[in-house]
């Protein structure tokens, strides 16, 4: 459990650096621009590097332990990242992101502690080690049409939601291999590493990917709810393992359910891409239309006709001459 936390502080250190680098990247040119642009960039290379290096701590923590309990431990970092971002984006914390993160937080402990433990090694038959890649491969491609066709918000959660599943369903395979390696180091080399390897890849392309559209704060909580709970999922469909039973249990979990979803829409409220300076954003010659003649200054002659001394204040009569230059107006 020690190395599950420290690897999850990894991945969401790694996930902060991560998201700063994809959203200075380029946004035109395709993924092979991206991922040069990226290969390039010592924050997601460094950002990588704790990544993996996070995700090699669950592997081996996986290897040790049952799924249902290394699994949720990825959330811890959740509160974690999203100070990161803020950090470098150099924004102050707001109450409804500390909320958001806290809520999320507590109702995936809540909800993944009440699952009683399963300890028996995991096994897949024939059938079920076809079935488990190809029901994440599918969720996945599903996710990425549709958010072809959404906006950056929607965007955001349904990758985060692809990359959750192919995390939960990496997992899943590497609860499998790992508990066979404890007692048999070559059992890493079988035909399920490598299915795992690209299922995780591919997982990884995806979330970078919900990271750029800005939406950090969500694509993160979203990812790290998605993640426990597809491997919950697959846990209890492929591995026999049980879901909460008694009234206690099954009250706990509905609550830490409903405290789940007010912390994913907190920080889908509260979260958003960086706003642009307004100097950037508003266009040549806004200021000088918003900018009234003040004291002392002259406007320009024979742009507005004087009023008369006795209707000084009055709209004058007859039309008004346009300027020239519409910059100016």
């Amino acid at each position: 459990m020690v190395i599950a936390i420290a690897g999850a502080l990894a991945v969401a250190a790694g996930a902060a650096f991560q998201e700063r680098a994809v959203v200075a990247a380029p946004r035109t040119g395709g993924q092979l621009r991206l991922l040069g642009s990226l290969l390039r960039s010592k924050g997601w290379c460094l950002g990588t590097f704790m990544t993996g290096s996070g995700v090699l701590a669950h592997m081996v923590a996986l290897g040790h332990a049952p799924l249902i309990i290394v699994q949720p431990i990825g959330m811890s970092g959740l509160l974690f990242a999203v100070m990161l971002s803020a950090f470098f984006r150099r924004q102050r914390l707001t109450t409804a992101q500390v909320f958001g993160s806290l809520a999320v937080t507590a109702a995936l402990i809540g909800l993944l502690a009440t699952i009683p433990d399963h300890a028996s090694s995991p096994v897949l038959t024939g059938a079920e080690s076809v079935l488990l890649p190809l029901g994440c491969a599918a969720a996945m491609l599903l996710a990425v049409v549709a958010a072809r066709f959404t906006g950056p918000l929607t965007a955001a959660w349904v990758l985060a939601l692809a990359g959750g599943v192919a995390y939960g369903g990496t997992s899943a395979l590497a609860r499998v291999i790992g508990s066979s390696a404890v007692r048999d180091l070559s059992a890493v080399l079988h035909p399920l590493t490598v299915v795992g390897l690209v299922i995780g890849l591919s997982g990884a392309v995806i979330v970078q990917n919900s990271y750029r559209t800005g939406h950090f704060a969500l694509a993160y909580s979203v990812l790290l709810i998605s993640d426990p709970l597809a491997a919950t999922v697959m846990g209890v469909a492929f591995f026999d393992e049980r879901l909460p039973t008694g009234l206690l249990d099954g009250t706990v979990a509905l609550a830490a359910a409903v405290l789940g979803a007010v912390g994913v829409v907190t920080l889908a409220r509260s979260s958003g891409p960086p706003k642009q300076r307004s100097a950037e954003a508003a266009p040549r010659g806004a200021a000088v239309e918003a900018a009234p003649a003040g004291p002392g200054v002259e406007e320009p002659r024979g742009e507005r006709p004087a009023a008369h001394p006795r209707t000084r204040g009055a709209a004058p009569r007859g039309p008004v001459r346009r300027p020239a230059n519409p910059a100016v107006e």
